[in-house]
């Protein structure tokens, strides 16, 4: 189970099974190569000291027979001078081929012309003959005189001139190297295309050097070992490390799973279930990437604004329903006692019908007008603009009411000049309505928010209304023409900046007369 304080972003998750995907076989190809460099050091290694045995060898069997008796023989007839006498022909040597940039040179064979080789190597390959044909190796060793003549060898070419030859040439000289080559017929070679050590021969040259003078050089070359026999003789480590990639694709898919896959199931689960109807709310716990968190907030939020908004329309639409009834309904009498009784009617009763006509048809046109103006308020797009009491609290809000403003009125607040003026106009406008001659606004901070704490000297609300002032259509002043909406629209307006308004416990407001009616605008502060 993943700890339940770690969170992983989704672009985190997929970079990490990118590079999972992309590492693993790189991982694999790039181990195989340093195995397939590592046999062919491995190979060069067995033949340096191979060729060393086998030039030590020879060396001791032509000092023999360039000096049968231990009488002085003229060296230098039977050798060649040392390019770089510095004494480096005898250091020790390391393995340094790798298949990764090493220079790959064109396969030679051993044959060709012949040539004449010096008598004294001749007479020290001969008795060097047997020594090499009793040593069991893969390898194919040659050994030649100071001119690059073989005089002895496992794999025949007596007589051959390997001179040309980089390696030997080299070892003619007095330099030891060790060179690539290619294997003849490589397209042939099964495999050859995928395992390179399959198409290549390791060959090692040693110069023998006596007094600082080179006698001869010493060929060994041989193939590497195939990969594919390394592989297979360890089989059971690689066994062993396929169960721990398989291991790592399962943890892997298992992660996944726990991060992506089934949060999503989960979440798409839970959103059918409020469509169909099943439940009401959406389970936002348990989510460990946050991306998926934030989309199960915001389709949770969603889901809930969408049923208040349904829940909203519900009602609306029942308010509207009863609100428009009540007025047609006396109007379709009025109409019927109209159209029953008109020439019995005095004027003055006339009068009077079409009198209760028109002030339905006015109340109708009032209700139609509050609700575009509620439903303006309600799909306004949040406000970009900024504004101050200071900027729209002013005589024109209301001629008759005095406007006080305290605090500090020129702080901004995120709502938009039009918008606060209408706000504030309106709690004037229900002022004005209920008897008020004055009404204040404080404006002060508390902490992230901006409060505006409003006041009249009104007649107030009373207990019992406290509660539902803000239901669209509730009015005490419904014979005088009151909608019930207006409060209703200031708080959708204040919804649209992230606000809030409440009704409060009236009190003294200064000391100076008894407060009536007393709202709190809460806005985040800008």
């Amino acid at each position: 189970m993943l700890l339940p304080w770690i969170h992983f972003r989704l672009r985190t998750i997929l970079i990490v099974l990118s590079l999972f995907v992309l590492v693993l076989p790189v991982v694999g190809i790039q181990a195989l190569r340093l195995y397939e460099s590592a046999l062919v050091r491995q190979t060069e290694s067995a033949l340096i000291a191979q060729t060393a045995f086998v030039a030590a060898s020879f060396r001791s069997r032509f000092l023999e027979a360039v000096r049968p008796t231990g009488a002085a023989t003229d060296l230098e007839t039977h050798s060649r001078p040392l390019v770089h006498p510095d004494g480096s022909a005898g250091a020790r040597r390391l393995a340094v081929l790798d298949l990764a940039d090493a220079r790959l040179l064109p396969h030679f064979p051993v044959g060709g012309t012949e040539a004449t080789a010096d008598a004294v190597a001749v007479a020290a390959g001969r008795a060097l003959r047997p020594i090499l044909e009793d040593v069991q190796t893969r390898a194919d060793i040659w050994v030649t005189d100071h001119r690059g003549v073989v005089v002895a060898g496992v794999g025949g070419g007596h007589g051959a001139d390997l001179s040309p030859a980089e390696e030997v040439s080299l070892a003619l000289d007095g330099e030891a190297a060790s060179r690539l080559r290619r294997v003849p017929n490589v397209e042939s070679q099964p495999l050859a295309a995928l395992v390179r050590g399959r198409a290549v021969v390791v060959s090692v040259t040693n110069p023998v050097v006596v007094e600082d003078r080179v006698i001869g050089a010493v060929l060994a070359t041989q193939p590497p070992s195939s990969i594919l026999d390394a592989l297979h003789s360890k089989r059971y480590l690689l066994l062993q490390a396929a169960a721990l990639l398989f291991a790592v694709v399962v943890a892997t898919a298992i992660f996944t799973s726990r991060t992506l896959v089934r949060p999503i199931r989960r979440l798409v689960a839970g959103t059918e279930g409020i469509t169909r109807g099943d439940a009401s709310e959406l389970d936002t716990e348990s989510y460990r990437t946050m991306e998926l968190a934030q989309l199960a907030a915001s389709v949770a939020e969603m889901a809930t604004s969408l049923q208040r908004r349904t829940g909203y329309v519900r009602d609306l639409a029942r308010s509207i329903s009863h609100e428009f009834k009540t007025p047609l309904a006396a109007m379709s009498g009025a109409l019927e006692v109209l159209a029953d009784h008109f020439e019995q009617m005095t004027r003055a009763e006339r009068e009077r019908f079409i009198g209760n006509l028109a002030g339905d048809v006015a109340r109708l046109e009032s209700l139609t007008r509050r609700l575009l103006e509620l439903a303006q308020a309600d799909m306004r797009d949040r406000p970009e603009g900024t504004s101050s009491v200071a900027e729209v609290a002013g005589a024109d809000l209301h001629p008759d009411i005095e406007i006080r403003v305290q605090g500090h009125p020129g702080i901004n607040l995120p709502v938009d000049a039009e918008s606060l003026r209408a706000i504030l106009r309106g709690l004037v406008d229900n002022s004005s309505q209920h008897g008020a001659s004055w009404l204040s606004i404080e404006v002060s901070s508390d902490g992230a928010d901006t409060v505006l704490d409003i006041v009249d000297n009104g007649s107030g609300v009373s207990s019992e209304n406290a509660d539902r002032i803000f239901e669209p259509f509730f009015t005490t002043r419904r014979e005088q023409g009151g909608t019930g909406l207006g409060l209703a629209i200031i708080r959708a307006l204040l919804a649209n900046a992230g606000g809030t308004i409440k009704y409060r416990s009236p009190g003294d407001e200064d000391g100076r007369e008894a407060a009536g009616a007393a709202f709190r605008i809460r806005l985040p502060a800008q």
